[in-house]
């Protein structure tokens, strides 16, 4: 089912992709605002006009414009539509803005559980977990929030210590540094998520079937295996159109660039 309307997460991670430079179109020229478009996508969706929803949700990501309860729409409307890799596209981009929500993780458990590959994670270093349970803790959007009102708050803590008499210059003294503390920790988990690092690209497949070669090369001898729309794979190497995936089951292999999509 979609969301109901632009959360509070979702205005923020608007707000937010403002901030780092993404262009938001809002003259009237550009037609309905994207709040209009969000909406109109709900109600044709509960109509069950799938593809006018899918048109409204899309004209808003053609504005540069992104959400994880957008994604999250969009995914469900790809899934009504019968469109599986575009499904499972959109869940893993609303994933990865909204971690933690159950509506997204079922979806795509879903979705995936509709692919031809169904393919058997290998068992994460509990490193690798760890690593990602701290850069996933909160979503993209209450991050950007807690940054912003954690420097807010620093600023107003050394403006009181200044400013006001003794017995607040001692409170300043003590709650800055804790203020400090949590807000470094929460804008370089924001820095690490916006810069990608130690983070590798993933991809989900396009193609109805696309086999997999043991070198970047399109030849019938060097084909390993075929994989099919929906599965999602790591990309380790790049090379002139082709690309060097890894599956979820540690299995290797080159497939062409155009065929999947990254997320």
């Amino acid at each position: 089912m979609t969301r109901p309307g632009l959360s509070l997460l979702a205005v923020a991670g608007c707000v937010a992709l403002f901030l780092i430079g993404r262009p938001l179109i809002t003259s009237a020229q550009d037609g309905p605002a994207p709040g209009e478009l969000f909406q109109r996508g709900n109600s044709l969706y509960q109509a069950g006009d799938f593809d006018g929803a899918l048109e409204a949700y899309s004209a808003i990501i053609d504005r540069g414009l992104e959400s994880g309860d957008l994604h999250y729409n969009l995914g469900n409307a790809y899934f009504k539509l019968g469109r599986i890799g575009p499904a499972v596209l959109a869940y893993e981009r609303a994933r990865r803005a909204m971690p933690g929500d159950e509506n997204v993780l079922a979806n795509l458990q879903l979705a995936r559980s509709l692919t031809a590959d169904q393919i058997e994670a290998l068992p994460r270093f509990w490193g690798v977990r760890v690593w990602n349970w701290w850069v996933e803790l909160l979503p993209r959007g209450m991050l950007f929030g807690v940054v912003a009102f954690g420097y807010m708050g620093l600023m107003a803590l050394f403006i009181w210590r200044f400013l006001s008499p003794a017995t607040g210059r001692t409170w300043g003294r003590r709650l800055a540094p804790a203020c400090m503390a949590v807000t470094l920790v929460f804008a370089l988990n924001l820095a690490i998520r916006e810069l990608g690092v130690g983070r590798s690209d993933h991809a989900v497949v396009m193609a109805t079937e696309t086999p997999v070669q043991s070198a970047p090369a399109d030849d019938p001898g060097l084909q390993l295996f075929s994989i099919h729309e929906g599965t999602t794979v790591r990309i380790d190497r790049r090379s002139d159109g082709w690309l060097e995936v890894v599956l979820e089951d540690g299995k290797v292999g080159w497939l062409e660039s155009s065929v999947v999509e990254i997320i």
